[in-house]
């Protein structure tokens, strides 16, 4: 029996002072995340969650989950678990998303979203309590927001950041795009749980929360042209709070270590409260992001299965980290030129993406958000112009955001997480990669170190292979 004095419920007070009391405070979002329950045992606390939410006892609860198998404290079934505890006190009835058949996989695309949104309109309940991956939370966040659920959601792996904020990754017309949904009420986590999930799962999301090292100076650069003017120190400090901890134990969480997993997911739940702060995914969502994406949409589209999200962003991650590395020393270099005709065309964005169907649907996706984006880089060239002309004036800001692709490497190697995408499982061929590392700037509209890079005429295949190479080098 789990002693119930190891459960811990946090009402985040803490963080909600960073924010309130911050310079940018006006700027920022309110946390929308009610607590956080973790420790040993923390799911069999559930009643007392819904009762804290004034779900009074006999109400309906639906329960939302994948038919994959989970753990619990490496014998009982997650979802038997998350049932019997809550059966005596709710009328619970389970509402099950069937994996594509040939990928293996959730996707979240409109047809199963609206599905689910409408089975569990159908089951009527009083409060949404998801059991599952990133996936299916973020099905389920949606579903909450369509029907003004309260939602518990019960996470089930240290997989990726997105359990804890107000956004869900959606496929819409075959590109992966963010999309508005809803805060959990709570977020459960616990250690039976999450340090019994396979390992490959608890190093994809090792792989997500280095994210943090590019993706946060991709958002700085974007405010520093004038395209994005979120950008926020206080976001970037709350999702780096605990860094020192969770880069100390590496190996023990390549190794599913619990208190090693229980950091990560530390980690890896604020930087879904930085996100749902900040009102946007740009803290940890980057160039990192957009390769991992399209590598995903690639082989959506094949009806092949693709590694993990988080492993893929951590192996983009170095790749990016390279990228700012070789765009920094140009611009210290100096004599640059912001090229307004190497934005791309609707040809090029189309002749990128239109393999990926039959319609062109997803390329007309692509090119509707990559219109947007060109559209603002040409009414605004001077700006851009002015930044890359005062570069001395952001690389401070840029070389405390950015870590060096050797320490990136490093720390994924050190948790056994795959550091190029020849390692990933299973891993795309080269073709794919490069593909999606020549184009990963052109699917959605937010703007990057590869849109610079590109504007400067520094993304042509052969900056392309020596980025590749040198990621290649530092999985030797």
């Amino acid at each position: 029996m789990n002693d119930p004095r190891d459960v811990i419920v946090d009402d985040l007070s803490a963080l909600r002072r960073l924010v309130s009391n911050a310079p940018d405070a006006a700027n920022l979002r309110a946390i929308g995340l009610g607590e956080v329950v973790r420790g040993n045992g923390a799911i069999t606390s559930l009643p007392d969650v819904l009762q804290r939410l004034g779900v009074t006892s006999a109400s309906p609860v639906t329960v939302l989950c994948d038919t994959t198998p989970m753990r619990y404290d490496g014998d009982d079934h997650v979802l038997d678990v998350v049932t019997k505890t809550l059966s005596p006190y709710a009328r619970v009835e389970v509402v099950q998303i069937v994996p594509d058949a040939m990928i293996g996989a959730v996707l979240a695309d409109e047809a199963t979203v609206a599905a689910a949104v409408e089975r569990v309109r159908r089951s009527a309940p009083t409060a949404l309590v998801s059991v599952g991956s990133g996936t299916v939370v973020d099905i389920a966040k949606f579903v909450a927001r369509e029907l003004s659920l309260m939602h518990v959601v019960v996470q089930t792996a240290a997989s990726v950041n997105g359990y804890a904020d107000d956004q869900s990754v959606l496929l819409i017309n075959g590109a992966k795009r963010t999309t508005p949904s809803r805060w959990p009420d709570v977020l459960v986590i616990d250690p039976l749980v999450v340090a019994y999930a396979p390992l490959a799962m608890t190093r994809s999301g090792f792989g997500d929360a280095l994210s943090m090292f590019s993706a946060a100076a991709d958002w700085y650069l974007a405010s520093a042209v004038g395209f994005d003017p979120s950008y926020s120190p206080t976001v970037v400090t709350l999702m780096r709070r605990h860094n020192d901890d969770l880069l100390s134990r590496c190996r023990e969480i390549g190794q599913g270590d619990p208190e090693a997993v229980s950091a990560l997911s530390t980690s890896l739940t604020l930087g879904g409260v930085a996100m749902g702060v900040a009102g946007r995914t740009s803290p940890s969502s980057g160039t990192e992001h957009v390769i991992g994406h399209l590598l995903e949409m690639r082989a959506d589209a094949s009806r092949v299965p693709s590694a993990s999200h988080g492993s893929q962003v951590g192996a983009a991650s170095v790749l990016a980290s390279i990228v700012w590395r070789r765009v920094r020393q140009r611009l210290t270099d100096g004599n640059v030129n912001v090229i307004e005709s190497n934005l791309a065309t609707r040809d090029r964005v189309f002749d990128a993406f239109s393999s990926l169907d039959t319609s062109t649907r997803v390329a007309a996706e692509c090119w509707s958000a990559y219109e947007r984006k060109s559209q603002w880089i040409r009414e605004h060239l001077d700006a851009i112009r002015l930044a890359v002309a005062q570069w001395p004036l952001h690389e401070s800001a840029i070389d405390l955001l950015v870590r060096p692709p050797e320490f990136v490497a490093s720390a994924l190697r050190d948790a056994q997480a795959p550091v190029t995408f020849s390692q990933l499982s299973p891993a795309p061929d080269y073709q794919t990669v490069e593909w999606a590392i020549a184009n990963c700037h052109l699917m959605r509209d937010r703007f990057c170190v590869v849109d610079l890079a590109d504007l400067l005429g520094w993304w042509q295949p052969e900056d392309r292979l020596a980025t590749l190479g040198e990621l290649y080098e530092l999985a030797r």
